[in-house]
């Protein structure tokens, strides 16, 4: 069954949260009928959030279904979605032809037919299940207002100075609006360590780590405290036996 709204993710299982946009409960109660019916036959779990939970929670969005049969209100509200949240997937469900026509000119993450629900939502799930699996190794930070996705083998380390935070790329370096305990938190089972209170490494860039220093493979070297050394070198010797997996 299908709640009707956010759930918690299971233990190294990041549950697909669905947000229903729809101004017509009883089209509203045949799509989450459905819904529940095709997570049934594929054994899936997901979740069905209100309109309030979807712009509450974006984060925690994997895509909006939006069904609205005013075309042009549909739209609006579509582009207010992607100006606030630009990677937002949304699925369009389209009424007539004309419908479908007009859609293909916005980017929509899929589009289904209102007369063939079953069959395209099956299909665009499993769309949304490839794209969620390519992006399961990608991680959200807000940097100036906006949400960024940034792969995880891209971040060197994250660094605490001056009560900010920042993310350092290979190609550049930019501030977040968190403190370091938190995104340790959110990468954690991710391949980081902390070295130091100031400093949250991605092994992955790891080169060589030693008593006093990590050295990374950009050629930067990383202080590691005293206190953090014996954790850090376990949590490191068992990341490299796991390499040929990751």
């Amino acid at each position: 069954m299908v709640p009707a709204c956010p759930g918690q993710e299971g233990e190294g299982k990041v549950v697909p949260r669905i947000g229903l946009l729809c101004d017509r409960d009883e089209e509203k109660a045949e799509i989450i009928h459905t819904i529940e019916m095709l997570a049934a036959r594929k054994g899936l779990e997901c979740f069905v959030c209100s309109l309030e939970q979807v712009t509450a929670e974006w984060k925690d969005i994997t895509c909006v279904m939006l069904d609205w049969q005013d075309r042009d209100r549909a739209f609006r509200y579509a582009e207010t979605l992607w100006s606030r949240e630009q990677a937002m997937l949304i699925i369009y469900v389209a009424y007539k032809v004309e419908d479908i026509v007009a859609a293909l000119g916005m980017p929509f993450f899929h589009i289904v037919r209102r007369f063939g629900l079953e069959e395209d939502l099956e299909a665009a799930f499993r769309k949304l299940d490839k794209v969620r699996l390519s992006a399961a190794d990608r991680i959200y930070f807000t940097r100036s207002g906006q949400t960024m996705l940034i792969p995880s083998r891209e971040i060197l380390y994250l660094e605490s100075e001056h009560h900010e935070i920042r993310l350092h790329l290979a190609a550049e370096v930019f501030t977040i609006k968190e403190n370091l305990s938190q995104c340790e938190e959110r990468l954690k089972g991710r391949g980081f360590v902390r070295i130091y209170r100031s400093f949250l490494v991605n092994m992955y860039h790891i080169r060589c780590l030693e008593k006093e220093n990590a050295l990374l493979d950009n050629g930067e070297r990383l202080y590691v405290s005293r206190r953090r050394y014996p954790e850090a070198k376990l949590i490191f010797e068992n990341y490299i036996r796991h390499l040929d997996f990751i």
